[in-house]
């Protein structure tokens, strides 16, 4: 029997919830990755600085509240369920490391592009990102999305045969899922809010459901 700390998976739903809720703002505000002219560059900047260290911050709080889902629905969680919160661990603190770029970096970078050449030559390797210079970069980009995607379909199934959290919030998990990888390819639409909202929601029913014992085992019969 594991003990857990009394109100804990109050406050990792209250983190879920906060974390998902500025995620899905953060999301929505989302301008893009590059100012697309000259005149475009003080706006840009400062709404890219703005929008990431709001969706830092919901990352954070995210990883903070994860692990009460999965204890939770521990005691009917199989071992395949428990592999999806290092997976969704991995996709959501990789998603972190593209802010400090845009928060520290734009205001530096920006500062110095004075015409129109220089501005597309910094664009491109903004959003090529200079792989094929560093290609260690890819130890980083490329786990992100299967972590995520991959990490969402088990905790969608987990949660559908653990039948702790209301069956439509496994359902919800995995239509996500499809409009996530439906939309990945889709530059002009951005599916990511839909990460941030089930998770919001995942927070939701942990801050206020039914007030929970302090043993991971005693947890599940409530």
């Amino acid at each position: 029997m594991i003990a857990l700390p009394k109100g804990y998976l109050k406050f990792a739903g209250w983190t879920l919830l906060i974390g998902g809720a500025m995620g899905v703002a953060g999301q929505l505000l989302h301008i893009g990755d590059t100012p697309e002219t000259l005149a475009d560059i003080p706006d840009f900047v400062k709404a890219a600085v703005n929008t990431h260290v709001l969706l830092a911050w919901a990352s954070i709080l995210i990883l903070l509240g994860m692990p009460g889902i999965f204890l939770r629905q521990s005691a009917r969680l199989k071992t395949w369920g428990w592999i999806g919160f290092p997976l969704l661990f991995i996709g959501m603190i990789l998603e972190i490391f593209h802010g400090p770029v845009q928060i520290l970096a734009y205001p530096i970078i920006f500062d110095h592009v004075k015409d129109s050449e220089t501005l597309k030559v910094v664009n491109d390797q903004i959003n090529n990102l200079m792989t094929d210079q560093y290609p260690l970069s890819l130890a980083v980009l490329i786990p992100l999305i299967p972590g995520i995607i991959l990490g969402m379909l088990l905790l969608g199934i987990a949660t559908l045969r653990a039948r702790v959290f209301p069956r439509w919030l496994g359902v919800l998990t995995l239509v996500a899922l499809v409009i996530l990888i439906g939309g990945i390819g889709v530059q002009t639409i951005n599916v990511f809010p839909v990460i941030h909202l089930v998770f919001a929601l995942f927070g939701g029913m942990l801050a206020f459901g039914k007030s929970e014992s302090v043993s991971v085992d005693a947890q599940v019969a409530a």
